[in-house]
């Protein structure tokens, strides 16, 4: 089996954590990165001892030398650089969220399809050893009938009005950047909500500083969801059941243990000591995927990828919350076959 060489697009903290973890993994060389700024692209590719460095994205999207590219710009972006690898022929890993939007991430999958051309969403928390324990235990009814998940993501973000955290034009604020993770946790178990509330604070850059979500179920699931880029949080989760609850510990999306504590209050505690922050393991799944020639992971398939972002932009009209290049939305869109009429009709508004 030849060996799948790598690229990376982006040279900022997310691609310096997802190459540093490159050395775990079971497969698969890491060969080129780019940046349009060719001294970054210089030091990362020394750092990381990467052999190719390009000054141009496309310039790598177009190259021989790898074949697959983990895209880890800002928001914003991924639409257009995973547009790129598609039509280039390049299986792509692209940072989430996979798009900002429902009707940009429909586009790129109705795309892939089309093309036959592997592409996931980098929602990495998915592969971690510890998630796979806690759905093996959810499984298999250790803790009975799951009911109720509470999850946080907090974290105090650099708060330059420049960073992109902060940036309405580089797609920042919370829920994006940092409140998908809960999401995702909530939606891998009970699937997308029949009801969403929320209450949001926006800052003065016009995104939204932090949030508290409340998604609900119509087979009577809950689940209280924070996200917040100006607070300290213990950062746990916990998966609430009839017979017991699971606490995944602190920074719950890369934990690398839980613990599940029934009702008569005996706990059982499982460790992980795996190397890194957990990055490897998104790209073994690439890889096996790769190797069998799907186009789309079973365990973070498109499906689920959009049901994500669905909940997201639900999420964000309820607070107004709209990107440059969006307009308010018609509120009908997340009918599956309505909206494959509409984003042909609409297209041309969105380039």
């Amino acid at each position: 089996m030849k060996t799948i060489r790598w690229g990376i697009i982006g040279t900022g903290q997310i691609a310096r954590a997802f190459a540093s973890d490159f050395c775990h993994v079971k497969g698969g060389e890491l060969r080129a990165v780019a940046s349009r700024n060719k001294a970054s692209a210089d030091q990362f590719s020394a750092e990381f001892d990467i052999e190719l460095a390009f000054f141009d994205y496309f310039s790598l999207i177009n190259s021989n030398e790898v074949d697959v590219i983990y895209i880890a710009t800002p928001h914003v972006y991924h639409y257009g650089l995973t547009k790129a690898c598609i039509l280039a022929g390049k299986a792509v890993l692209c940072e989430k969220p996979f798009t900002i939007n429902y009707e940009q991430s429909k586009e790129l999958y109705d795309l892939a399809l089309k093309h036959e051309v592997f592409v996931m969403e980098a929602m990495w928390t998915r592969f971690n050893p510890v998630i796979e324990q806690v759905i093996d235990w959810v499984e298999e009814g250790e803790i009975g009938n799951l009911n109720s998940i509470q999850a946080s993501f907090n974290t105090l973000a650099p708060t330059g009005p420049n960073h992109r955290l902060l940036n309405l034009e580089l797609g920042g604020g919370a829920l994006l950047d940092i409140g998908i993770y809960p999401v995702f946790l909530a939606q891998l178990f009970f699937g997308k909500p029949d009801f969403v509330q929320n209450q949001a604070v926006i800052g003065d850059t016009d995104v939204d500083l932090f949030e508290q979500i409340l998604l609900g179920w119509e087979a009577g699931q809950l689940a209280s969801l924070d996200a917040s880029l100006i607070s300290h949080n213990p950062n746990r989760a916990i998966l609430s059941g009839s017979k017991g609850y699971i606490e995944i510990d602190s920074e719950w999306f890369k934990a690398k243990s839980c613990r599940i504590v029934t009702a008569d209050n005996k706990e059982r505690a499982v460790e992980f000591d795996f190397p890194g922050n957990g990055y490897q393991f998104e790209v073994d799944e690439v890889n096996r995927c790769l190797e069998e020639g799907v186009f789309q992971s079973p365990n973070h398939s498109w499906q689920d990828s959009l049901e994500l972002i669905a909940t997201l932009d639900e999420i964000r009209q309820d607070i107004g919350l709209y990107y440059p290049g969006e307009s308010a939305p018609d509120h009908s869109h997340f009918d599956e076959d309505d909206l494959h009429h509409h984003h042909h009709e609409h297209s041309h508004h969105k380039h």
